[in-house]
């Protein structure tokens, strides 16, 4: 009897050493900050309740350079450029909650929105699931046209109480510099988004729409390089 509690007692801590940490509610911290001007310190991941957090670590050091922005990665390569990291009389965002419609974090980054440029990340050493949310598709719109964007559709939906827009599995990425993704609104106006192309030859399959945009009619494929519309695809109806 001695020996089945003993061995029961393995197999009990060897469970819980290897359900991940997350699960529990415990913090999680990445590797070291890597990268041309991000490379001090480390991020921490942290759950309360339905809530998570990312917090950097004292010894980190915020970049010397415009408009620092923390943005994160998913276990699917999208990106998600999230809050300035730099608040006002020079103090910073040191702790930051993450929004309802990431539902994983791979990586943390410190990105630079004025020259669009990475100055450094930390990641985990596996993809942290945060919720089990999948999109909600209301419209899909026609097929896309266009000289470099000219294959698959795109989705409008709602992730986590956000309007999300979402490409299809069979949308080829063109072969261009600085592909980002643009929308058009019932009233003509277009509004500039975030990159398509993430790091890696991955790409953002989805975006979500800021509060600004009321409606949507049109998504375009925009190169943000040459200022050229490399293809667009259309709704019905305006999707709001």
């Amino acid at each position: 009897m001695r020996l089945i509690n003993r061995l029961l007692s393995v197999f009990v801590v060897a469970g819980l050493a290897a359900a991940p940490a997350v699960a529990g509610g415990e913090p999680v911290t990445s590797a070291p900050f890597a990268g041309v001007k991000a490379n001090k310190g480390t991020v921490t991941l942290t759950q309360a309740g339905q809530h998570w957090t990312l917090t950097l670590s004292t010894d980190f050091v915020v970049p010397d350079t415009p408009a620092p922005h923390w943005q994160v990665v998913d276990g699917r390569g999208n990106t998600f450029l999230l809050q300035r990291l730099v608040a006002k009389d020079d103090k910073f965002h040191r702790t930051i909650e993450l929004p309802g419609y990431i539902t994983d974090v791979a990586k943390v980054q410190i990105w630079c929105s004025f020259a669009e440029t990475l100055l450094g990340e930390a990641g985990f050493a596996k993809v942290q699931p945060l919720h089990q949310v999948e999109m909600s598709t209301v419209a899909t719109s026609v097929a896309f046209t266009g000289v470099k964007a000219n294959k698959g559709t795109v989705g409008f939906g709602t992730l986590a109480g956000q309007r999300v827009l979402k490409l299809s599995a069979d949308f080829v990425v063109p072969d261009t510099p600085a592909p980002h993704w643009q929308v058009v609104d019932s009233q003509g106006r277009t509004y500039l988004l975030g990159r398509l192309v993430a790091k890696d030859g991955k790409y953002n399959q989805t975006i979500t729409l800021p509060a600004y945009v009321k409606d949507v009619v049109k998504v375009q494929i925009w190169c943000a390089f040459a200022e050229v519309l490399l293809g667009e695809a259309s709704f019905l109806q305006a999707q709001q």
